[in-house]
């Protein structure tokens, strides 16, 4: 049997890993010079620059298997930090956990908070007893969304008005939205923030490598079945089967082929889609964003404080902003800053065509409007622009593409469907775990 993977992002990286630990004949192509697509990283002067996810948590399985299948079990630590809400000209620290057993730990600060106008006290307990009641509806084991798809149906917005008010929204939902998905309250399924709070509660974690570390050892371990700089033109179907690929050095056949490409990508790639499987994926749509990666000879923030938020009523570019100076040693030399900085929302579509320099300054000038020791000129600047940056699972999504896994998965012989688009939770443990699954699906 061969198996051709499109893709060498986390999803293609671990379909490519799963389907040489069963022996099979596997070739990965990717279109980028690099593996890990938005997972990647790299380390640079003492400096760890991770492009895409920041941290993962105790739900992500999938995750903590493959590091340590690959020698990687030290790797993965503990995340407990402080954050701060910015409203009004100040900054209000808190405790970054909503996990109830770490929260008594730091009463005293959750007392002390007053980031929050008082409206949204009495709405977020709401909020809170309906979340308590819908808890045991997440399954985080197996990732199936079906109790919750009325939740993937109405939009974060929707939800939060529904069960909270205008506070619980502006103040709560829409900061933790943009800060999570790079997306606006209206854009995105409930059930998908709701996910992310739930799947979090139990706390933090992070690869003190950076999470780019991960994606790295996988390549490395597969690298003799990945061919980097090689762009898949169209996947080739006929007599609703796969035939194999079309790319620049020719048509390569094979028994089955497993897409970890973005939802767009896939229809393009494979134009023969039949409507079963087309019409779940054109429901996918994604954020987009500039991310800036500041180096700083200084810590910007106070030591024990890693991420800043705000809501759009500040009147700021970005969602909020996070200094990783301090996460591990391995992230930047002692007393260091690592600022990411993003744009977000409807506006980033406008902001992402201006020339980079100037979206830095402007970058730098809404920074500095909090935290005025900011830089005007960071030790090392690192930028790079995603097109499609996080899977937004807006409403209807998570029921289109659950109705297709369930019924029309294998509606063409040989294609298998994988990225985080396949799960409620859109992040790279979904896209590991994807990709695993559809290896398991063509040998199957």
């Amino acid at each position: 049997m061969k198996v051709i993977v499109i893709g060498a992002g986390p999803a293609g990286l671990a379909a490519t890993y799963e389907l040489r630990k069963r022996g099979v004949d596997v070739l990965c192509l990717e279109e980028r010079d690099v593996a890990g697509g938005r997972a990647r990283g790299y380390n640079k002067e003492g400096y760890q620059f991770d492009l895409g996810a920041q941290f993962s948590a105790d739900l992500c399985t999938t995750t903590f298997r493959l590091c340590r299948e690959l020698g990687m079990e030290d790797a993965v630590q503990d995340f407990d930090f402080m954050g701060a809400m910015w409203r009004n000209g100040k900054l209000y620290p808190i405790p970054a956990t909503i996990s109830p057993r770490e929260a008594v730990k730091h009463w005293r600060e959750m007392i002390r908070f007053r980031g929050l106008p008082w409206r949204a006290y009495p709405q977020m307990a709401r909020v809170a007893f309906h979340m308590a009641r819908r808890r045991r509806d997440f399954d985080f084991e197996s990732m199936d969304p079906g109790p919750v798809l009325d939740l993937s149906d109405i939009s974060v917005e929707e939800y939060a008005l529904r069960y909270g008010g205008e506070e619980a929204l502006d103040y709560v939902f829409q900061p933790m939205t943009a800060s999570l998905t790079l997306g606006e309250p209206d854009q995105v399924g409930a059930a998908h923030i709701l996910a992310l709070l739930m799947g979090l509660m139990p706390g933090l974690k992070f690869l003190k490598h950076g999470i780019g570390s991960l994606p790295a050892a996988l390549y490395e371990e597969c690298r003799d079945s990945i061919r980097l700089s090689t762009p898949v033109s169209k996947v080739v179907l006929e007599g609703g089967k796969v035939r194999g690929v079309d790319t620049a050095q020719g048509f390569l056949d094979a028994d089955a082929v497993i897409c970890t490409t973005t939802a767009t990508t896939a229809m393009r790639l494979i134009p023969d889609l039949p409507d079963t499987l087309r019409g779940p994926l054109e429901t996918v749509t994604y954020s987009s964003c500039i991310h800036f990666i500041f180096a700083l000879t200084e810590r910007l923030l106070p030591e024990g404080w890693y991420a800043v938020t705000f809501s759009r009523n500040e009147g700021s570019i970005q969602p909020g902003f996070a200094d990783a100076g301090g996460k591990s040693p391995y992230f930047a030399p002692p007393g260091a800053g690592l600022v990411h900085s993003l744009t977000w929302g409807r506006r980033a579509r406008e902001l992402n065509e201006l020339p980079t320099g100037e979206l830095k300054r402007m970058m730098i000038r809404d920074l500095q409007m909090i935290v005025p020791t900011m830089p005007d000129e960071p030790y090392i600047t690192e930028s790079v622009r995603w097109d499609e940056a996080i899977c937004l699972d807006p409403p209807g999504q998570a029921r289109a593409i659950h109705n297709m896994r369930r019924y029309n998965y294998r509606d063409v012989k040989g294609l298998y469907l994988a990225g985080e688009y396949m799960y409620l939770i859109s992040c790279v443990e979904g896209a590991l775990r994807s990709g695993i699954e559809a290896a398991e699906e063509a040998v199957r």
